[in-house]
């Protein structure tokens, strides 16, 4: 079984003690925020994992790693770890059961999901005159600029994880209906976190950001290694 790692930034929570597992490997692991989602109850917790991965249950592979599908916001998902035969159990900030991922092709589900886990790792919350406001009464202009820095790495990280999710899945000149589907829903909340971005600078330095959409539709191009996406409505 190829090892595969989880986000880098979970801290991970031992519930050897719990003795669960799955395929014949132990459990042994957990990230911090599935913990917490159970209110730090291990009891509770290993009555969740029991039912989500019991056999009959709804779950699926994707790659080496194991999901839940449901309609919700987010999968439980058990990640084998890198360094022991076991396995990890975080979350996944997507949907199987859901219209995003039912569109998904099963051989392209683990290109989506390496792509969830970076758009997740990137994608703030949309910054706000205001936001800017607080942080500059207590950290200065610095504190702005340095904040402001970030979403904008952030931003273009986010981007990067889209054009090598195209990159994987294209396979002719023009990208598939769901790909292109995919892309463009990707696309427009992308375009609007850098819409709120730039309107919160405009609005810190000037006061007035002016009118601004929720999302734009338009001639909006972009620009990926391998193809070119507009955002435009479909007639």
């Amino acid at each position: 079984m190829t090892k595969e790692k989880p986000p880098t930034s979970e801290s991970r929570l031992d519930i050897t003690a719990l003795n669960l597992s799955f395929a014949d490997l132990p459990i042994s692991t957990a990230c911090t925020k599935v913990v917490r989602g159970c209110g730090g109850d291990l009891a509770e917790l290993e009555e969740w994992l029991r039912e989500c991965f019991a056999e009959g249950a709804s779950w699926c592979r994707v790659g080496n790693a194991v999901h839940t599908v449901t309609d919700g916001d987010a999968e439980m998902r058990l990640v084998p770890r890198s360094d022991t035969p076991d396995w990890h159990v975080n979350y996944f900030h997507a949907s199987w059961g859901n219209r995003e991922g039912k569109r998904i092709p099963p051989e392209h589900r683990p290109d989506f999901a390496r792509y969830v886990d970076r758009r997740y790792q990137a994608r703030e919350s949309c910054l706000q005159g205001e936001d800017l406001r607080a942080v500059a009464a207590k950290h200065g202009a610095g504190g702005v600029d340095q904040l402001v820095r970030h979403h904008r790495a952030q931003l273009a990280e986010w981007y990067d994880a889209m054009d090598e999710l195209l990159r994987a899945v294209q396979t002719a000149p023009n990208l598939a209906k769901w790909a292109n589907a995919v892309a463009k829903d990707e696309l427009l909340d992308w375009h609007r976190t850098r819409e709120y971005l730039t309107s919160a600078v405009l609005q810190y330095h000037h006061g007035d950001a002016g009118p601004r959409p929720e999302t734009v539709w338009g001639n909006l191009r972009f620009d990926f290694s391998t193809v070119s996406m507009e955002l435009v409505p479909d007639l």
